[in-house]
Order: structure tokens, then sequence, then C-alpha cells
């Protein structure tokens, strides 16, 4: 016997045996997909946002611009605009030559936390555009009683917005580049616009 047809043999057997194999994992395969029910939707669907989308650019440079032509000239001014706006303010303070405010978070349900953050950053820069000095602003973020994050506004951010080099949407930006949150994201809470 040569060795040309010792190697066709077993090429030969070997092929017949992955036939055989094949043949048999067939029915196998056959009967997963039997076990579960057709699907006839796609799988994130109920997670899926009516379109369009509100983007976050956009709440945040809505909230800003809210306090556009604003002048407000000290803590309490500032705090009071806060709460006309509609947010939970604990406290604004003065400390070591910065600005803090402390407010309770509405939560995701109401949009998230860029809802909350471009006004008072809005409300921050009005503030500074009355002459107010503050190194940067310093926002804690509360949920009930405890803290769950934080945001920083640079001061030099604000005068730049003021003054016209920033748009509302680029100082928005710089601002909720600072956030940490522990429990929210900072993701924009999905609306339709009608």
């Amino acid at each position: 016997m040569d060795e040309r047809s010792h190697s066709r043999r077993a090429l030969l057997s070997r092929g017949v045996g992955a036939l055989v194999a094949l043949g048999g994992l067939s029915g196998c395969v056959e009967e997963v997909g039997e076990q579960f029910p057709p699907n006839r939707k796609w799988p994130t669907s109920e997670y899926a946002p009516t379109l369009p989308v509100t983007k976050r650019s956009d709440v945040l440079e809505s909230g800003i611009e809210a306090f556009e032509g604003r002048e407000l000239e000290d803590e309490a001014g500032f705090e009071d605009a806060l709460v006309e706006y509609g947010l939970d303010v604990e406290a604004v303070e003065r400390e070591h030559g910065a600005l803090t405010v402390e407010y309770v978070t509405s939560g995701p349900d109401d949009g998230g936390i860029l809802h909350e953050i471009g006004p008072i950053a809005g409300a921050y820069a009005a503030l500074i555009g009355t002459d107010y000095e503050a190194e940067f602003l310093e926002v804690t973020i509360l949920d009930g009683s405890s803290s769950v994050g934080a945001a920083e506004a640079e001061t030099s951010w604000a005068l730049e917005y003021n003054r016209g080099a920033y748009t509302a949407t680029e100082y928005g930006e710089l601002v909720a580049g600072t956030i940490e949150s522990q429990r929210y994201p900072t993701a924009v809470g999905t609306t339709s616009e009608n």
C-alpha cells in the first residue's frame, strides 16, 4: 500500500466521522429554538424614548438663559431667585471666598440633575454680572438630608459667559463637566417635544 492511498483512507474516514457528528448535532440545535417563544418586538423597545429626545445641551441652555438679564446682588437674592425657579434650596452661604449652595434634588423622575444645575449656573452668572465677588460656586446636591453629589462653577466661566465669549451651551457644558453624583446619572430625562 502506498502512502497516498493511506492518506485518502484517513481523510475519508475523518470526513464520514464529521458528517455523522454533524448529523447528530443538527437535532440538538433544532430543539434549542423551540423552547422559547418567538420574539415579536425589539428587546429594548420599552426603553426607547419617544422622539424627538431633549438634548443635554438644550436643558442646560434653557436653565442658564432663564436668568439672563436678571440682577442678583447678594446671597439672599441668589437664593430667592432659585426658590422662585422651583428649586428646593437648603442653604446659600459664603465660605472662604466661595459661594456655596445646598439644594434637595427632585431626582430623575423630574428630568435629572441637569434640569437643576443649569438654573443654578445661570443664577450664578447673573450674580457675578452685578460685580459680586466670589472665587467659585460650590453646589452640594442633597437627597433628603444626605449629600449625593456636587458640582462647581468657576467665576471665570461666568465672567466669560456674561462677556459673550461663551454661549449658554458652552458655559453649561463646563459646569456639567464638574458634576459628581453618587445616585443620579447626568443624563437628561427623556421627554417628547410636541
